[in-house]
């Protein structure tokens, strides 16, 4: 039986400064490449994945890790075995914008003691993600697929989901469908007007619209027994389920790809995609830092963050990073910046120096248990 809560973990004092962190540093990884090409295209980055397949012509700001360099490969034709658009998006959709990298998974990490700092071993969420944006002719986005490979969780609560949330100003309404590779129970960390694999965005959001990629997490980790999985190189490797959803856009709300942003700072005409992580109600919401909250996040969780309400404490910590790499994860109680000694160098440089922080590792203080294609 799963304990609620995380009276596991023993954080330290939430506004003990243990890393001198810049307080204006945005935690980014990501940054964005200005892309013009004259015909028919893929993109490359320097290690020769693919980053965009058979793009129409035009201008595209595209997302991309830090320190990429982006190659244009011209293309002759879109392939014969490219499917034209029906209702539901094909799987083998061509005219596709990646993140980070087709068939290449970025990791996301979470903590769960918010609004405590936590024990920063940034393993209580582990997944790993991939983003398609799926394009016309024209370069404009029929939908946005996110394949989900979830690999570790380190929290004590029952109750853990993961959505996305695309925001725009003053609002955003393109989400016609959501289809689940799978059929997830969203009840009751999310909500929707209808059920099985096929649904709608989280009812009741007028700002944003709420994609959920889950039910339960847990669900789709082969354990129903241990609370912490996949994070203790003494315990059995615990085999995942992943999986694919897929936001399909209303046909008269197509618009093109270079409005859209990751993770980034609400713009005027663009429409930003954030990812979080729900632990126990839906209500505690853990965001990256500069991401808004939905209209369902608990606005109390804020009283003990004042005058911070960026998801970020007062000494600059954070609850949420983003590496572009699939990389491996602390193991428990080990705090992030011991297994990776440059972490520290790039968050006190506030990311000046050392965006490959995960180069360097102390071997015996992250999992190893497994291997999700990782650069490390």
């Amino acid at each position: 039986m799963f304990l609620m809560g995380s009276c596991l973990k023993f954080p330290e004092d939430t506004y003990v400064k243990v890393l001198d962190v810049p307080s204006d540093f945005d935690w980014k990884t990501i940054e964005y490449k200005d892309i013009e090409i004259s015909n028919l295209s893929s993109l490359l980055n320097e290690e020769g994945d693919t980053v965009a397949s058979f793009i129409p012509p035009g201008k595209y700001l595209i997302a991309t890790g830090i320190g990429s360099v982006l190659n244009i490969r011209e293309e002759s034709a879109v392939p014969d075995t490219y499917l034209p658009l029906t209702k539901s998006l094909p799987g083998n959709h061509k005219q596709t914008i990646y993140f980070p990298a087709k068939n290449k998974y970025a990791t996301l990490m979470f903590e769960d003691l918010f609004p405590s700092k936590g024990d920063m071993d940034m393993n209580d969420v582990v997944i790993g993600l991939n983003i398609e944006y799926l394009l016309d002719n024209q370069g404009r986005v029929l939908g946005i697929r996110f394949k989900v490979e979830p690999r570790a969780l380190g929290s004590s609560y029952n109750l853990i989901g993961l959505a996305a949330c695309l925001r725009g100003k003053p609002h955003v309404n393109i989400v016609e469908q959501i289809v689940h590779s799978s059929t997830p129970s969203l009840a009751p960390l999310f909500a929707s007007s209808n059920g099985g694999s096929t649904y709608l965005p989280e009812d009741g959001i007028t700002s944003s619209q709420v994609i959920p990629l889950t039910g339960n997490l847990r669900s789709h980790i082969d354990n129903d027994t241990d609370l912490f999985l996949n994070v203790r190189n003494i315990d059995a490797y615990s085999p995942v389920e992943r999986f694919t959803v897929t936001a399909e856009v209303f046909a008269n709300q197509k618009t093109h790809y270079s409005n859209f942003t990751f993770l980034d700072s609400l713009k005027d005409g663009k429409i930003n995609l954030d990812i979080f992580a729900v632990f126990d109600t839906r209500g505690k919401e853990v965001h990256f830092k500069g991401q808004l909250p939905t209209n369902k996040f608990t606005i109390q969780y804020f009283m003990s963050t004042r005058p911070k309400m960026d998801f970020s404490t007062v000494d600059n910590w954070v609850w949420a990073v983003l590496s572009p790499k699939s990389i491996r994860h602390p193991l428990e109680f080990v705090k992030i910046y011991n297994a990776y000694p440059n972490f520290k160098t790039w968050a006190e440089a506030g990311g000046e120096v050392g965006v490959d922080w995960y180069n360097n590792t102390v071997r015996d203080s992250l999992w190893t248990r497994h291997n999700f294609n990782y650069v490390n």
